[in-house]
């Protein structure tokens, strides 16, 4: 554990970070993590939060512990006593094992970017900004999207609309669940129906 870090703000973790993730993850992954912080602080500047490198370490951070064994993330949700975790789906388990990991492991603590991160694979209810850009993020940085025909169209929506953004990874999760028949979460369906609202689809 590195208990004599020191650090005041967002910008003085980022390098420090910026060193540590790597080391956690494949370099195929901390590409990923990459393209994921750069949407995410570009989003964050256009729909104006309010700090927007909280956006970029979220996106930094998101997957320190994706590619973690099952007994790794079950030893943190034990040990902290997580509420409810055999609930989560397994594909899920590294979005909440993210946080406890580096507050333990780093000594780095910060509401609204481990919020972010918790909420960046399932969704949930009533997302908050920065949870918004990080879910949208994580799809526009994915190997996936980039491939895509529409990347820079769907890109474009975002920047113009967050909920589409969100919309489009909710919608693109239910898709690709039903399709391997497997279980679709309760957040994702709820956070898929929350942006339909706030969307024109065939509306003039």
């Amino acid at each position: 554990m590195v208990s004599n870090v020191k650090m005041k703000t967002i910008k003085d973790w980022i390098p420090f970070f910026l060193k540590k993730v790597p080391q956690e993850i494949t370099q195929t992954r901390w590409e990923h993590c990459l393209r994921v912080a750069n949407h995410a602080e570009k989003l964050a500047n256009i729909h104006k939060l309010e700090n927007p490198k909280k956006a970029y370490l979220a996106g930094i951070l998101h997957d320190i512990t994706k590619q973690k064994k099952y007994d790794f993330h079950i030893s943190l949700f034990e040990t902290v006593g997580f509420p409810n975790w055999k609930e989560i789906p397994k594909e899920a388990y590294h979005a909440f094992t993210a946080p406890i990991f580096i507050q333990k492991e780093f000594g780095f603590s910060d509401e609204e970017v481990f919020s972010a991160m918790q909420c960046h694979t399932l969704g949930g209810k009533n997302l908050t900004l920065i949870q918004k850009i990080l879910y949208a993020s994580d799809f526009l940085g994915s190997e996936y999207a980039e491939k895509q025909d529409r990347f820079k169209e769907w890109k474009e929506k975002t920047e113009e609309n967050l909920e589409f953004g969100v919309y489009l990874k909710a919608s693109k999760t239910i898709a690709n669940l039903m399709e391997t028949e497997s279980t679709i979460h309760p957040y994702t369906i709820e956070t898929y129906n929350q942006t339909i609202p706030n969307l024109n689809f065939g509306k003039k």
